[in-house]
């Protein structure tokens, strides 16, 4: 009788459990459908949301065992929306044969402080890119970069006199490069490309790191408020650029958001994530003190229309708290 008694009490906390997380993440998405990032305390849920969903591995197994109807249907909310999130990453993808020109590229945050250089050198070897996008240049990197790369990337626009900038490098001339307005430190560039006599505008860019946890509490409503505000303004200066151009382009970026972030809804509406389809798992790439696991997927090789990206993946460790990403693009052509 007490066995029974022990069971229907741990059923009932069970199913209490599982409607109250279940009533979290709705109450999380109508306020981020709502409201997107315009709070700070639901700019830094959204830009965390993976972990929302961390209950729910938790919760899985005892509410199958359960069989409690009440329970699982419950918990039929927070994993509908997971799937609709991110359910494309947990499927493995064989990479897409295609005979169309492809171009590889990375990005990458080199990490201004990275002493390691073998280990950079290697990383960015191992991608064997076309195109790299480099954030976080310092002149120790961008001069064992352009000494270890000089023959078989003959062509590279680096700013070694600006510590943590950014910078690109190519198989492919570089026919023109322009900086523009990009605040708060203008670690930004739009270079243009001769591909085999097709023009390719590539951006780099690293918008505003969060850091949040690197200050006080005292000053987290404050910081927040202003990052948020300068990666949108970033996002706004981006898209102002990226409308005036019709031939094919390519963002190689440490964004510093999510992509439950309201700057990569905005952005994902202009350009392609080029790891949304064809990358499996998190695609995690950003580490962070103190944690011996990547966290976050904020690093991003977007393109336009005229590219499909056959293969993504997370690159290799190059001493960074970064990782690369790696992505293979199909050139579709001008008529997309």
């Amino acid at each position: 009788m007490n066995k029974i008694v022990n069971r229907e009490s741990s059923y009932q906390i069970l199913v209490i459990g599982v409607q109250i997380y279940s009533i979290f993440i709705i109450i999380w998405l109508t306020l981020r459908h709502f409201f997107a990032d315009a709070f700070w305390p639901l700019a830094i849920l959204n830009t965390s949301a993976m972990y929302c969903f961390a209950p729910l591995i938790l919760l899985l197994v005892p509410v199958i065992f359960s069989r409690h109807k009440l329970a699982i249907g419950s918990l039929l909310i927070p994993i509908i929306a997971f799937v609709s999130l991110w359910g494309t990453l947990l499927i493995p993808v064989r990479p897409s044969a295609d005979s169309s020109p492809s171009l590889r590229t990375m990005t990458f945050n080199v990490l201004n402080s990275n002493t390691d250089m073998e280990k950079l050198v290697r990383a960015v070897a191992a991608g064997q890119p076309d195109v790299v996008g480099f954030q976080e240049l310092g002149s120790r990197s961008a001069a064992a970069i352009r000494a270890y790369f000089a023959e078989e990337y003959p062509y590279a626009t680096f700013d070694e006199a600006a510590p943590g900038s950014v910078g690109l490098m190519s198989r492919f001339p570089i026919t023109a490069v322009h900086r523009f307005p990009f605040p708060p430190k203008d670690l930004a560039l739009h270079a243009e490309i001769d591909w085999n006599g097709q023009p390719i505008h590539v951006f780099v860019a690293h918008l505003s790191s969060n850091n949040l946890f690197n200050h006080s509490l005292k000053t987290m409503p404050q910081l927040t408020r202003e990052r948020y505000a300068q990666r949108a303004d970033q996002v706004t200066r981006l898209e102002d650029l990226l409308d005036a151009i019709s031939d094919p382009i390519i963002l190689l970026c440490d964004c510093n958001f999510t992509d439950t972030s309201e700057a990569y809804g905005r952005l994902d509406t202009r350009l392609n994530d080029s790891y949304k389809k064809p990358g499996w798992g998190t695609g995690h790439t950003l580490y962070t003190r103190g944690i011996p696991f990547r966290v976050q997927r904020v690093d991003y090789v977007w393109h336009s229309d005229h590219f499909i990206a056959l293969r993504s993946f997370v690159g290799q460790d190059g001493g960074s708290d970064h990782r690369p990403v790696v992505s293979t693009l199909s050139f579709r052509g001008n008529d997309e």
